[in-house]
C-alpha cells in the first residue's frame, strides 16, 4: 500500500527575510530566524507584497476651450534651443610646426569655443583618416608615427550627423633614423 502526503506551502514566497553578519563579515539572507547560531543578531526585513497591482495612473486634466485644445493663456512648452554652432581650431600643435619625437609620439590638443552637448563627439582625422576613437575631450595622443610630413584636422558630430570642422594643419615628424 502507497501512501502519499500532499502538502500545501503556506506561502509560494516568503514576505520576511532575516539577515546576519558571520564572524568573517560575510552577509547572509534567510527565511528562517533559526537557519544560522546567529540568530540572535539576525534583523528582520519586511518585503513588499510581490502580488500587489500597481496603482492605477492618475492625469491631469488641463482646461480646453471647446474645440478640445488647451486654452491659449496656458503655458505651452519652449521648444529644447540648440546650442550655438561650434567652432574648433588646434591649441597643438601648430599649423607648419616641426616636431621632434624619437618615439614618434606626440600629442594633439583641440580648442573649442563652447562645451560639447552630451549628444556630440570629436574625431581626429590623421592623413584624411580617422584616428582613434571619437572622444568629448579634444584630446589625443599620437603613438609611433612615421617620421615625414602629415595632415591633421577635427570633426565635431552630432547624432552622426557632421556638424563642425576645423582647418586642416600640416605638421612635420623628425625621428631619428638608424644607420
Amino acid at each position: 500500500m502507497i501512501v502519499s502526503t500532499l502538502i500545501a506551502p503556506t506561502a509560494a514566497f516568503s514576505q520576511t527575510v532575516y539577515t546576519w553578519e558571520d564572524e568573517n563579515g560575510v552577509l547572509h539572507f534567510s527565511d528562517s530566524p533559526t537557519a544560522s547560531k546567529n540568530a540572535k543578531r539576525a534583523k528582520t526585513l519586511t518585503l513588499p507584497d510581490h502580488q500587489a497591482s500597481a496603482p492605477a495612473p492618475s492625469f491631469e486634466n488641463l482646461p480646453t476651450d471647446p474645440s478640445g485644445t488647451p486654452k491659449a493663456n496656458e503655458k505651452k512648452k519652449k521648444p529644447t534651443a540648440r546650442p550655438e554652432p561650434l567652432s574648433l581650431s588646434f591649441q597643438s600643435p601648430q599649423h607648419d610646426q616641426t616636431i621632434r619625437s624619437n618615439t614618434g609620439n606626440f600629442n594633439i590638443a583641440a580648442q573649442q569655443n563652447r562645451k560639447l552637448s552630451v549628444d556630440e563627439h570629436l574625431q581626429l582625422l590623421f592623413n584624411d583618416s580617422r584616428y582613434g576613437a571619437p572622444n568629448t575631450t579634444g584630446k589625443w595622443q599620437l603613438k609611433n608615427i612615421d617620421r615625414g610630413t602629415h595632415t591633421i584636422s577635427i570633426q565635431a558630430f552630432r547624432d552622426g550627423k557632421l556638424i563642425a570642422s576645423s582647418s586642416t594643419i600640416t605638421v612635420h615628424l623628425h625621428r631619428a633614423s638608424i644607420k
